[in-house]
């Protein structure tokens, strides 16, 4: 005599779904929800993860029954690293069990793979630049995906886009940076006193995955070279004491700004040429800020007394 089996029927969908777009070769985080309709806890059963090609990328267990749902925990998958529009299906299988067979049911899922956006920064670049001069900057490059860019060249371009220089990053990311590759370069200034606007490229590195490429546009001034040192003492005009950290500007009224910190000792230096400047100085938003301005013909040393007894601006 046969044995008469019961079906329920059960329903697959997403708990957590992927976003819409995601980086080629990453993992791609999903949780799945299956629900039977006799509200049975199916923990421990499988739901499959079945990729374009019809292979197998994942099986996952149900490990939750709550409310009458079955959660897989959150897992990942790997996206494809061909970049487009790929559909996996999330399927749980017919399986049964005693006299009772759960149908299967699966839902699609859409991803597009993307490539790599790379971002860049440059910096430590001196203010202004002595015309003709050797001067170095650093430059980092980081992938969205955290992937190594060790070994790839970055470009540098001056005006009418001139290759003007040329490095590879290394291996090593900037401290405190976990993906953060950068390289440091030597340029030579134009003999021109103006304002500069150069490019830093990479192109799509040469990786297993695929990246963009990126660019990124830096801002320097050039100035004569320098012939005086001004020496800034910044102190508090009730107390007289030297304020550490104090911002200081030098300002030339037909040229480039010098900016600076003081010390410790209150003191910051500047090495330049000859003509009329404007200073500036303060030690924060919230406090006035001392301005004179100068006129240097040979070496100077000058005293920016900043009052700190006043209403707070509001």
């Amino acid at each position: 005599m046969a044995v008469e089996v019961e079906a329920h029927h059960t329903n697959t969908e997403m708990a957590q779904s992927p976003p819409p777009q995601v980086d080629a070769g990453t993992d791609v985080r999903l949780k799945v929800k299956v629900s039977c309709r006799s509200g049975c806890d199916l923990s421990g059963r499988t739901v499959e993860v079945i990729a374009q090609d019809a292979t197998r990328a994942k099986v996952v267990a149900l490990t939750v029954f709550k409310e009458g749902f079955n959660e897989t925990d959150s897992f990942v998958v790997k996206a494809p690293i061909h970049l487009g529009e790929c559909r996996w299906s999330v399927v749980f299988p017919a399986q049964e069990v005693g006299r009772v067979l759960h149908e299967g049911s699966c839902t699609p899922v859409l991803v597009t793979a993307k490539p790599h956006k790379t971002s860049m920064a440059v910096w430590d670049l001196p203010s202004p630049v002595t015309m003709n001069s050797r001067f170095k900057i650093k430059i980092g490059v980081k992938c969205s995906a955290a992937c190594n860019l060790m070994g790839q060249k970055i470009r540098i371009y001056g005006q009418r886009g001139k290759r003007v220089g040329t490095a590879l990053l290394g291996g090593v990311p900037w401290p405190g940076t976990s993906a953060l590759y950068w390289a440091e370069v030597e340029l030579q200034a134009p003999g021109t006193e103006k304002h500069h606007t150069w490019a830093v490229r990479l192109p799509a590195p040469h990786l297993e995955l695929p990246h963009e490429d990126a660019s990124h546009n830096f801002h320097f001034t050039t100035a004569r070279p320098p012939e005086h040192v001004v020496t800034v003492e910044v102190v508090a005009q009730d107390t007289q004491a030297a304020l550490d950290n104090a911002h200081v500007v030098l300002r030339a009224q037909s040229g480039p700004a010098y900016r600076g910190h003081t010390g410790e000792d209150g003191v910051a230096k500047f090495a330049v040429p000859e003509g009329e400047y404007d200073l500036y100085a303060t030690q924060g938003d919230e406090y006035p800020t001392f301005q004179t301005t100068l006129q240097i013909t040979d070496d100077a040393t000058l005293r920016a007394e900043i009052p700190f007894h006043f209403e707070p601006y509001r």
